[in-house]
């Protein structure tokens, strides 16, 4: 039997206020296409359905769509709440949608019970464990539960998994091995590791389908696995391939786990030198739709660098000034107990205006200083 597993889909995101929703719908659109053509019969969807737990209109019609067009494959739909999402939203109708074979998870009521699916080698078990945090699963235990981890471990300590079924576990953790995965900017991050979960958790299960990390990544063996995010939601991500995760189940322990790649409408990308460099490329390469973060290397004084650059890239999301970096960099070498308050009003001027004060500026500050420390004498 085959399965995709996607996750942290993000649905409604927006990065520097740009609406993802239309590169959300192209990515979603060649997933349902490539669901048709390797003919699958599940679809994991690991949390973080929505990028709020208010998700935008948008956001909840596209959600239906994907679904709806599932549904009318023929595909059963396997659906957890991850820490972005309102698990009672995404709870909304899901015993009703049971009988047509989607199965949502938004909350977690205090056990996991199975949902069986059957092929030429006997039954499948998938479990659909929510995000869950120690003050979600205290109520059900008459313990003190102090971490994520504990959470987890007292969770699954209470399935009775049946050895012979091929078992399934959907969840949305910070999962590690050893205190090791690969992260990037557009996740959420903790103080101390303290919503770590270790993997090994989790080796009694034969497939665990992770949702939170947005890099696609094995955690402590090839069977447990992060999807990844469908698209680049951070610069910090645009050398990362993303892929659907295909896991297809033969008979118990043989699992043949494939990765499709997927290709955005708008990837992300960054481009980096002079502002009149990056001008003339973008001309020479024709207007490009890509989203771009420029990097602009010049040492002087620019006018209006963001408008230029979006009258070639007009998705233009954000410019940095290297040069500005570097004279930051070198300003945290000062310590302000060392500097007058004129001195550091310079340092300001010099970092917001990318140039120091001249003589005329200088005089009047000075002399702004020295009414200021008469009054309050």
């Amino acid at each position: 039997m085959k399965f995709f597993h996607i996750g942290d889909l993000h649905l409604g995101k927006k990065i520097y206020d740009f609406s993802m929703i239309d590169d959300q719908k192209y990515i979603l659109s060649q997933i349902l296409q490539k669901a048709q053509e390797e003919k699958i019969e599940g679809i994991l969807i690991s949390g973080d359905v929505y990028d709020k737990g208010v998700p935008p209109v948008e956001a909840v019609r596209l959600l239906d769509e994907f679904l709806t067009e599932l549904s009318k494959l023929k595909i059963a739909i396997f659906m957890i709440s991850g820490n972005h999402d309102s698990a009672y939203r995404l709870d909304f109708g899901s015993r009703l949608f049971q009988d047509h074979n989607v199965h949502i998870s938004g909350s977690f009521r205090g056990e996991l019970s199975p949902i069986l699916m059957k092929d030429e080698f006997g039954e499948i078990a998938i479990y659909l464990l929510p995000f869950i945090k120690p003050a979600l699963v205290s109520p059900y235990f008459d313990e003190d539960i102090p971490t994520y981890q504990k959470a987890v471990e007292l969770v699954l300590q209470e399935v009775k998994l049946n050895k012979e079924h091929r078992n399934i576990l959907l969840a949305h953790q910070f999962v590690t091995w050893h205190g090791h995965a690969e992260q990037s900017d557009s996740e959420t991050y903790t103080l101390g590791g303290v919503d770590e979960v270790d993997a090994s958790v989790f080796f009694d299960f034969d497939y665990v389908a992770l949702g939170h990390l947005h890099s696609p990544q094995k955690i402590g063996k090839e069977e447990i696995r992060f999807a990844g995010s469908p698209l680049a939601y951070s610069f910090s991500e645009i050398r990362r391939k993303k892929t659907i995760t295909m896991l297809e189940l033969k008979e118990k322990g043989q699992i043949q786990l494939d990765f499709i790649p997927l290709l955005p409408k708008r990837p992300l990308r960054e481009i980096k030198g002079p502002l009149s460099g990056l001008l003339e490329a973008a001309r020479q390469e024709g207007v490009s739709q890509d989203y771009i973060r420029g990097i602009l290397t010049d040492q002087r004084i620019l006018n209006d660098p963001m408008g230029q650059l979006r009258s070639v890239y007009p998705n233009i999301m954000a410019i940095e000034m290297e040069a500005q970096e570097k004279r930051e960099a070198e300003a945290l070498q000062y310590s302000a107990e060392d500097m007058s308050p004129q001195e550091l009003f310079e340092l300001f001027f010099q970092r917001q205006a990318q140039k120091e004060m001249d003589g005329i500026q200088k005089q009047t500050t000075k002399k702004a200083w020295e009414e200021l420390e008469s009054e309050g004498e």
